[in-house]
């Protein structure tokens, strides 16, 4: 039985890691809602940092039973060296986004107010890096670190992406059924906006996945920067919470908009590169890697 279960993971080595990928992480999230499990840290551990490894840990399965090298994929995520304008790419987009997300709001009257807009680099920076190591960007591992070089050997840079949104958006479903994530007290519009957008920033984290030759280390930065970017948003605290709830009617023109702007620059990139995505790069980058440790 393990003998045949090894062999089609060997054969089925894409559709493996996203079996095992929601499998893991959604077992980890049913568990808390099973047991009816209150915010701690206790449930954060579980629904929020091991349920995000679930794409690290399915990777690290098939690459092990398909014999490859654990070290080299891992080794990837400690490729830094690379052109300074990767960094400025991987950071500055999702503030950028974020920000500009948030103009919008304000240019429809909603509850944020740029007057009062402080730039704090420290607060920033500690959120890129929780982001980054605990807070979401250990997804990349699986899904830019395996599922994207997989995907785009057959077929292209673009096309892997948008697998990958589509099914990266399908593996956050649960957030939306557990009643302590934001993500289920959202209106319609911000949670459709969500899965529209996911899709957009898996291009954009493709294209600086392939650009940087193929660093895991500025797909997770991305992804952290991401995350920690929205509280760069100066929200008017006193409208944007009634009675201690925030209120995402009001903040849902920022998600879509949020959205919106994900694809403009989406579309830039792929204008700018077309539809390999500078996937070439990425296979230039894992040869180079195999010959250095050849010699």
């Amino acid at each position: 039985m393990a003998s045949r279960m090894g062999d089609w993971i060997r054969s089925h080595r894409v559709a493996s890691f996203f079996l095992l990928a929601y499998a893991i992480s959604w077992s980890l999230d049913a568990a808390v809602l099973v047991l009816g499990m209150e915010p701690s840290w206790t449930r954060w551990i579980i629904s929020g940092f091991l349920s995000a490894l679930g794409p690290a840990i399915a990777a690290g399965i098939v690459l092990s039973i398909s014999g490859e090298s654990l070290r080299d994929w891992l080794g990837r995520v400690v490729r830094w060296r690379v052109h300074p304008k990767w960094y400025a790419t991987a950071i500055g987009i999702p503030v950028i986004v974020a920000l500009g997300s948030g103009a919008v709001l304000q240019l429809v009257g909603g509850p944020v107010d740029f007057a009062s807009f402080a730039f704090d680099p420290m607060t920033l920076g500690i959120g890129i890096l929780l982001g980054t190591t605990i807070g979401g960007g250990q997804e990349e591992l699986g899904w830019r670190g395996f599922a994207q070089p997989e995907l785009q050997e057959q077929y292209g840079g673009l096309r892997a992406a948008v697998i990958i949104g589509v099914l990266w958006g399908g593996w956050h479903l649960p957030l939306f059924f557990d009643p302590t994530a934001i993500h289920s007290q959202w209106p319609l519009s911000s949670q459709l906006a969500y899965f529209v957008g996911i899709v957009a920033f898996s291009i954009l984290i493709a294209w600086v996945y392939n650009g940087s030759g193929g660093s895991i280390l500025l797909a997770m930065l991305m992804h952290g920067t991401e995350n920690a970017a929205g509280g760069l948003v100066p929200l008017d605290l006193e409208r944007a919470i009634v009675e201690g709830v925030p209120d995402w009617v009001a903040l849902a023109p920022m998600n879509v908009s949020h959205a919106v702007l994900m694809w403009l620059l989406a579309l830039v990139a792929i204008s700018a590169t077309g539809a390999g995505l500078l996937a070439q790069r990425e296979m230039r980058g894992r040869r180079d890697s195999s010959t250095t440790r050849g010699v």
